[in-house]
């Protein structure tokens, strides 16, 4: 029969080993402690913070921005409005504060958002030639919409009124007219009523007027093709050039 063979305690199994690893413990614990103790004093924030980041919202829609918003648990404010050449109206221009700050759960953000185009107000071209108002009211932003043309005072084709008026403020694109001056009322236009519309057009020529539209209308007892009325009316005072419409007979149908 082979003898028992003893081995040696391990050094921790030892009263000297216990003792080291109760020190080394307490050693541990202490540091943990000082350090929680160091944390909780000079960072007192939870362990477990509820912050988020700021999500970014400009470029969007103000009700997307507020659901986006919400949704992180913030809220939105709006703060303010301002112009905006390319943003349409009630997409958010600005944000504060900036995307992607950690901030605590309930942060009122708020929001800056567009009210669209700014306006352009009509300039003021009376008195300028045609061609150069319609340069000036195209170089704001707005389109000219039309030329109308009236008897004045001033020399023929320049500028004496826009519609809508010098001044107004309008969306940018809006049309506006021009009213220019056909020159001075000093014409009388000759009566034509009654005459062919070959006669009465070279009458109307003659007298420093241009034949303007041509209408008939069944009329009993007038020779078809004569003239039966035209605007203006015969001893009217007209600029150079201006227009006389002719209303001619017809004969009526069965």
């Amino acid at each position: 029969m082979r003898p028992r063979r003893h081995l040696a305690p391990s050094f921790f199994a030892t009263i000297a080993g216990r003792r080291l690893i109760r020190q080394a413990g307490v050693v541990a614990l202490a540091f943990l402690a000082g350090y929680l103790l160091t944390v909780f004093w000079l960072f007192p924030a939870p362990l477990f913070s509820s912050d988020h980041a700021v999500p970014r919202v400009v470029e969007r829609d103000i009700a997307d921005a507020r659901e986006r918003l919400e949704r992180q648990g913030f809220r939105a404010k709006v703060a303010g409005e301002d112009a905006d050449p390319k943003a349409a109206r009630g997409v958010v221009l600005w944000q504060d504060p900036a995307p992607g700050t950690v901030l605590p759960k309930g942060t009122v953000i708020q929001l800056t958002t567009s009210t669209g185009p700014a306006q352009v107000a009509i300039a003021d071209v009376v008195g300028m030639d045609e061609s150069l108002a319609r340069r000036v009211v195209e170089s704001s932003g707005l389109t000219i919409g039309g030329v109308d043309s009236i008897p004045a005072s001033d020399e023929r084709g320049v500028v004496i009124a826009t519609r809508p008026g010098a001044g107004v403020a309008r969306d940018a694109g809006t049309a506006v007219v021009l009213v220019v001056s056909s020159g001075p009322a000093e014409i009388n236009v000759p009566d034509v009523i009654g005459l062919t519309q070959k006669a009465a057009a070279e009458r109307i020529t003659q007298a420093g007027l241009r034949p303007g539209s041509v209408v008939s209308r069944p009329v009993s007892g007038k020779l078809p093709g004569t003239v039966i009325d035209q605007r203006p009316a015969p001893g009217t005072l007209s600029a150079r050039d201006g227009r006389v419409d002719l209303i001619l007979a017809r004969k009526p149908t069965q």
